[in-house]
């Protein structure tokens, strides 16, 4: 099974005694898992049973440290990376950013590392043209095409500049 990012607290029981594989079936993973996160990771068990049992409250409080862990915000200039699962630049000019209906502001772009998609949603009230996140900021530079250049021959001269 693919790793998770966060593990829900809202499944945990108030003062109860959880077997490893309750757990296992609780937060649909193999009994194994539970043992390695008894036995390195730092959950504690009920001490002298013959059965592993967990504490809802050691539980809560281990389920808690590993969303923490899991978790990468952004700065105020990245966004989210859906391919590389990490914050990430976006590419100049790939950004655009829609209004959502509760007033806060969804940027999309396009990931500086691997060109997926960037997400991130913004509030209103810190969203303005001078956040580094604005697609108007980000646009990409012209690139001169040299049609109003300096001639490179003078007729008038006669010679290279």
């Amino acid at each position: 099974m693919a790793r998770r990012d966060r593990y829900s607290l809202a499944l945990l029981r108030t003062d109860y005694t959880y077997s490893v594989q309750e757990v296992a079936d609780l937060y649909r993973i193999t009994p194994d898992t539970v043992f390695r996160w008894i036995r390195d990771e730092g959950l504690k068990r009920i001490p002298l049973s013959k059965k592993y049992f967990v504490h809802s409250n050691d539980l809560r409080r281990f389920i808690e440290g590993l969303n923490r862990r899991n978790k990468k915000p952004c700065g105020d200039d990245e966004a989210y990376c859906c391919k590389c699962r990490r914050p990430r630049h976006p590419t100049k000019g790939s950004l655009v950013a829609e209004s959502l209906p509760n007033g806060s502001v969804r940027v999309k772009g396009r990931c500086g590392d691997c060109s997926a998609g960037l997400n991130k949603v913004v509030s209103g009230k810190d969203w303005s043209e001078s956040h580094p996140l604005h697609p108007d900021r980000n646009a990409p530079a012209i690139e001169h095409n040299g049609a109003n250049a300096w001639p490179r021959k003078s007729q008038t001269y006669g010679g290279d500049y």
